[in-house]
């Protein structure tokens, strides 16, 4: 397989996964410098060189930080590094020339987890997919995963012991996160964890919503504080999910829940 091919095959595996990367360009040099124009390097939103390089050593371990950084603020870069031991973007090299590198974010869609494969669901992430969303769905019965959703336009699926599965995924910034499984109690033990394990986190998201009548959120929230919970991060969940439009049917309720997923998006901070 060609470079070139390679660099298409992971560039379009990133694209379907719905992950976010960075494509580092070297687009001037002047003087004695490790690559030359044009050269590339793809890289991870956790900083991981996925192909290609950019002239290795401290250079390229520069870069790959740097891409890291301007994937969490989703902002591209054009930045000069001069490749000597003194200066003010020196870099401790002793090549003596400068490299100018461009940062070109790519793939930074909205990224939205969905814990639960039901009929609801099944509505849900064909009517997010059409509005630019990622869709991640998480569920115990990998059956229903196989099934339901191998036609529809999903970037992942997971399947594993729920919640502890929670511990093993990695929630991007900026992330969406709807909980809509077959069971109340399950419902509960996911939010618990994602409110527990993963609070740090939680000021990062931009969605968390939970399914359920007033009642049944009510009562869940109350247990959730009598255990300890802070009630005003109970207080930043969405829930009962979705804009109240009456719905009734899971086609309805998918649309309210992408109502209020959209409703925040277009948020202005």
């Amino acid at each position: 397989m060609s470079t070139q091919k390679e660099f298409i095959k992971i560039m379009t595996e990133q694209f379907h996964k719905g992950r976010t990367f960075a494509l580092v360009t070297v687009v001037d040099v002047s003087g004695s410098a490790p690559q030359r124009i044009g050269a590339k390097m793809l890289v991870s939103s956790t900083g991981k060189r996925l192909w290609g390089t950019i002239g290795g050593g401290t250079i390229e371990n520069l870069a790959l930080k740097e891409a890291q950084a301007q994937i969490n603020i989703n902002i591209p870069l054009l930045k000069e590094y001069e490749l000597t031991e003194e200066g003010e973007e020196a870099t401790g090299m002793l090549c003596g020339g400068k490299m100018s590198l461009f940062y070109d974010i790519q793939g930074a869609g909205t990224k939205t987890y969905i814990f639960g494969a039901g009929h609801i669901s099944q509505q849900l992430v064909p009517l997010l997919a059409s509005l630019g969303f990622w869709t991640v769905v998480i569920d115990d019965r990998k059956e229903y995963l196989d099934e339901n959703f191998k036609n529809l336009n999903v970037a992942e699926t997971i399947t594993g012991n729920l919640p502890q599965i929670i511990d093993s995924i990695e929630f991007e910034k900026g992330s969406y996160i709807v909980i809509l499984t077959y069971s109340h109690d399950l419902d509960e033990k996911i939010l618990k964890h994602l409110l527990t394990k993963r609070e740090q986190e939680f000021e990062t998201w931009k969605y968390l919503g939970m399914i359920g009548s007033k009642r049944k959120v009510s009562e869940i929230f109350s247990r959730l504080e009598s255990q300890g919970m802070d009630p005003n991060l109970l207080e930043k969940v969405h829930a009962p999910i979705g804009i109240p439009i009456r719905s009734q049917t899971p086609e309805e309720i998918a649309i309210s829940i992408a109502a209020e997923i959209i409703d925040v998006r277009n948020k202005k901070e």
